[in-house]
């Protein structure tokens, strides 16, 4: 997210920054403005006011949760924060196949109680807006329920098709449900909520800490604290996000003052002392992983369906020098689909990997499974097999300079066992728009976030014809690993899944980064966090 100026013309004599004297006490602030996405990515644009209609991106999703609360809240420790939940408890029944949903007395900000209507109310979105919602499938929902009724105004119960592992189906099933205002969105039809979707008189009224207070597409989105939350009251009563789209661009209004909370961009590092004198915590850049997805369904790049092949690639890259280099040393190795940090489910195996990343790092191995694949050195040193070179080309996004980095540092140490990679910098929504099973594309760098799927069980991801599944791996022994994790209960199911996936590497997994985000003296961490989406930001000295 991202930051704004000393006084904003919408709040007129708020003073939104101000610098200490040496020696004064600092006022503690009332507002703050920033941008979206601090911590996480990029900033983007926010073009969705409303639950299930919009198109999923980290910045929609950051603006709705501070109108409209989930059923559940799931903190970055990727446990269910009860605190900042709507539902109070749920029961589960002992085939695991029926769960009973108890909220807490809930009020929508016009004093009507939110009730068990309004989140069944949600599941009747999803259902209608059908292939078009992008979270369709993960947690099963919504074609995994075969019933959902409402018990009494504070009681829902869904009853599903199958037994399913409790913390699966919670993390990533129910955590999509947003009671919704039905008595006021029951005469729109689903396509007219998605026309509707950037219309600020569709959200007077909320259940969440913040009330909508101005919205202009494109330029700028101001909240206010809602009076009648039934939570904790927000922390700050004004809260501004500018619609930046360039991280560069975010960090010299923070170096203005222009916003008063940003992240440092991995490229203007060296530029962190023009910031010296603000806050400082770094963000363990939400729950995801960054990779190379691979198109297996390309002839053209037919060697990658050969798990030799994709070994070497892995065994080539030197993520600890990524880290280092590209990151400044703000990062974490990552070696399979589980996240790193926080390590909430990374395997003992994978644990050990992370520790010591040099273990899976040997060109010298790469190269013998290349030559045991029947790829030998070609005259100019890249390998050759039939006649045919070694060669690829990866599509990376134009969105940030880093990763445009990682891929040159690619590029290079798969050179060195003797694999060609050519580079090719898109647009973000060009990529997106190529990445498609049989499209003509022959790989691709992306980021993964585990959002709303934060328990990460892999289904949609590398299951036979998973909707995040791009390259259309396919595996019927992954298929049954990733299934048992969604059925059964127990950490061992998760672990072999993800220990299996670093032995196949279904994608080629790369480092994961941590950014430094700068913050105003006057803004405490807590009112920090407001207005930041998915992260966790420990505070730290930087020099």
């Amino acid at each position: 997210m991202n930051r704004l100026p000393h006084v904003l013309s919408a709040f007129a004599g708020i003073v939104l920054f101000s610098f200490a004297l040496p020696g004064s006490a600092v006022t503690a602030a009332t507002s703050m403005t920033t941008v979206t996405s601090v911590g996480l990515s990029p900033p983007m644009n926010v073009n969705s006011l409303l639950p299930v209609v919009n198109n999923d991106s980290s910045a929609n999703a950051q603006i709705i949760s501070l109108m409209f609360r989930p059923l559940l809240w799931i903190g970055t420790n990727l446990k269910i924060n009860w605190q900042q939940s709507i539902a109070k408890n749920i029961n589960v029944s002992p085939d695991r196949r029926q769960f009973t949903i108890h909220l807490k007395n809930w009020y929508w900000s016009d004093g009507r109680p939110v009730t068990a209507e309004d989140t069944l109310a949600c599941l009747k979105l999803i259902r209608e807006y059908g292939s078009r919602y992008p979270n369709a499938g993960m947690g099963g929902i919504p074609d995994i329920i075969v019933h959902a009724k409402v018990i009494n105004p504070l009681t829902l119960q869904i009853t599903l098709k199958r037994s399913v592992n409790p913390d699966w189906f919670e993390l990533n099933g129910l955590s999509q449900l947003f009671p919704v205002p039905a008595w006021r969105w029951k005469r729109y039809s689903i396509d007219t909520l998605f026309k509707l979707q950037d219309n600020p008189d569709m959200v007077s009224v909320v259940d969440g800490p913040y009330k909508l207070q101005h919205f202009t597409l494109g330029r700028g989105i101001s909240f206010i604290r809602n009076p009648h939350y039934s939570g904790k009251p927000a922390t700050l009563e004004h809260l501004h996000f500018k619609m930046y789209t360039s991280d560069s661009t975010a960090f010299w209004a923070l170096r203005t003052g222009t916003i008063q909370a940003g992240m440092i961009p991995h490229y203007l590092y060296a530029a962190r002392g023009m910031v010296k004198d603000l806050k400082t915590c770094v963000s363990n850049g939400g729950y995801g992983f960054n990779y190379v997805t691979l198109n297996f369904t390309n002839p053209r790049v037919a060697f990658f369906r050969n798990v030799k092949v994709r070994q070497a690639l892995a065994l080539a890259i030197n993520q600890t020098q990524i880290i280092q280099i590209a990151f400044h040393g703000l990062g974490v190795p990552s070696f399979n689909p589980v996240p790193t940090n926080p390590d909430t489910y990374l395997s003992p195996e994978m644990k050990k990997l992370v520790a010591n990343p040099a273990l899976a790092y040997n060109p010298s191995t790469a190269k013998r499974l290349l030559t045991e694949a029947d790829w030998e050195p070609g005259p100019d040193g890249i390998r050759m097999h039939d006649g045919q070179r070694l060669q690829f080309t990866m599509m990376v996004p134009d969105t940030s300079q880093t990763l445009i980095a990682v891929a040159e540092m690619l590029k290079a140490d798969w050179q060195a066992i003797g694999v060609d990679m050519r580079l090719r910098v898109v647009p973000f929504n060009l990529e997106l728009a190529k990445l498609h099973p049989h499209g003509k594309w022959d790989a691709s760098m992306i980021v993964w976030s585990y959002d709303p799927d934060y328990y990460p069980s892999g289904d949609g991801l590398f299951n036979t014809g998973g909707g995040g599944n791009y390259g259309d791996y396919s595996n019927p022994m992954m298929d049954k690993m990733i299934y048992d994790t969604t059925e059964k209960n127990g950490a061992r199911f998760l672990d072999r899944y993800e220990n299996y996936a670093y032995s196949q590497q279904p994608v080629i997994f790369l480092p994961y980064p941590e950014y430094v985000v700068k913050y105003a003296q006057n803004v405490t961490h807590a009112q920090l966090m407001e207005g930041v989406y998915s992260v966790d930001c420990t505070p730290q000295s930087l020099h």
